[in-house]
């Protein structure tokens, strides 16, 4: 062989092997921030949190916020995610879903984010969805009660489903005898998808639906309605109008001198003190209560109360305080699980993670559902803001995304 041929082969190895370095390079570092680089790295992880600061429910955004600071502390003061520090990014989605986009589509493409927590109202929900989740390719977590069907892709619901609320309540319900129901809401997905169940839960059980009313999310007004509910005469009145109009509604109809139940799934601790004494005697389902006696429940909610006194009587399951929590808590779960940022990897992994201690009790993803089986209580509230819990009904799960 010829000296040229000789150095000419030697080139050709030399390149091929570096080319074969390269492919392996790239291949160990493709798919955004994946195992080896973010395991390794010790930069803080960046996590949005989307809430309503401002606006209708600028109260509940408050209660959001301090959870979250409360939770990402707690994680950080025990050694953070996979040794990493978390960062929290706030976003105010000012109760406005064109606004909710913009601060998604920020907290996804500037802050860089690993996942984004949050939203009070499901048509925030619905507008961000897309922007986080599917073109950001980012894990959202929604952590409210709502009406059920969410399923998309990198998206984790870890409130409270329609069946774990509204079933028992009905069937409590009817099992007391009561047999006519008025429905009653704000007109937006949420409400008009919970009554839907309500319906059909009620029609199954041998009960009728004797009208049903929706009036507008800032209605203040609700002189119009209480006539409608008083006129009807039903057993059982299940409300769900949101903040403003459920104090002055519930007022309206107690002082107008219904007879009836009053149920719902926005009552608790959270809720009752705006209503005032005519709170008295309001039935629903939660996943927490301030009297659940669960040890670690109490310490943790204890620790919260002295450590974020601004928020002090806002943390309740109206304003999604238990969802919050444990959001942060079944991402990270999920995280290590998967030993990995990767959100391809976070998304194998969260369908079955769990945890044995959570504020309001136990929690686990129920495999193919991208919903949580819940601890529920059916509770009763009183004239002084509180609630008695009347029964524990156990661990739920959710029927969802199947």
């Amino acid at each position: 062989m010829s000296k040229f041929k000789k150095v000419r082969l030697r080139r050709s190895a030399a390149i091929a092997s570096s080319l074969a370095a390269v492919l392996v390079l790239a291949a160990c570092t493709s798919g955004g921030s994946d195992t080896a680089a973010s395991a390794e790295s010790t930069e803080p992880v960046k996590v949005g949190v989307l809430t309503d600061m401002t606006g209708a429910f600028g109260i509940v955004g408050k209660s959001n916020e301090a959870v979250a600071k409360f939770t990402i502390n707690e994680i950080n003061a025990n050694g953070g995610v996979l040794g990493r520090q978390l960062e929290m990014v706030l976003a105010d989605s000012a109760t406005d879903a064109a606004i909710a986009t913009q601060v998604a589509n920020r907290l996804v493409n500037q802050d860089k984010v690993a996942v984004v927590v949050g939203g009070v109202a499901s048509f925030t929900r619905v507008a961000v969805r897309d922007v986080i989740a599917d073109k950001g390719n980012t894990i959202y977590i929604w952590p409210a009660s709502y009406e059920g069907g969410e399923c998309s892709t990198n998206v984790w619901n870890t409130g409270s489903a329609p069946n774990q609320q509204v079933d028992p309540t009905v069937e409590h319900l009817l099992a007391e005898g009561n047999k006519t129901f008025f429905l009653a809401g704000s007109d937006y997905l949420y409400p008009r998808n919970i009554l839907a169940r309500v319906r059909q839960v009620v029609e199954a059980g041998g009960g009728s639906i004797v009208g049903e009313e929706y009036v507008p999310l800032d209605m203040t007004d609700p002189s119009n309605l209480v006539s409608k509910v008083l006129a009807a005469k039903a057993d059982v009145l299940f409300e769900v109008v949101v903040l403003p109009g459920t104090a002055p509604f519930i007022k309206g109809v107690v002082d107008g001198g219904y007879k009836g139940k009053i149920a719902g799934t926005l009552f608790d601790e959270g809720i009752n003190p705006l209503i005032g004494a005519q709170a008295e005697g309001l039935i629903g389902v939660q996943d927490f209560y301030l009297s659940v006696e669960d040890p670690f429940t109490k310490s943790q909610v204890a620790k919260f109360n002295e450590q974020h006194p601004e928020a002090a009587g806002l943390f309740s399951a109206t304003f999604n305080a238990t969802a919050w929590y444990r959001s942060f808590y079944l991402w990270k779960a999920a995280v290590e699980k998967a030993n990995s940022f990767d959100t391809a990897e976070v998304n194998k992994a969260m369908d079955s993670v769990s945890l044995e201690q959570s504020i309001g009790g136990p929690v686990s993803f129920e495999p193919g559902t991208k919903h949580v089986n819940l601890q529920m209580y059916l509770g009763e509230s009183k004239a002084d803001g509180s609630n008695v819990i009347l029964k524990s009904l156990g661990s739920i799960k959710p029927l969802e995304c199947k």
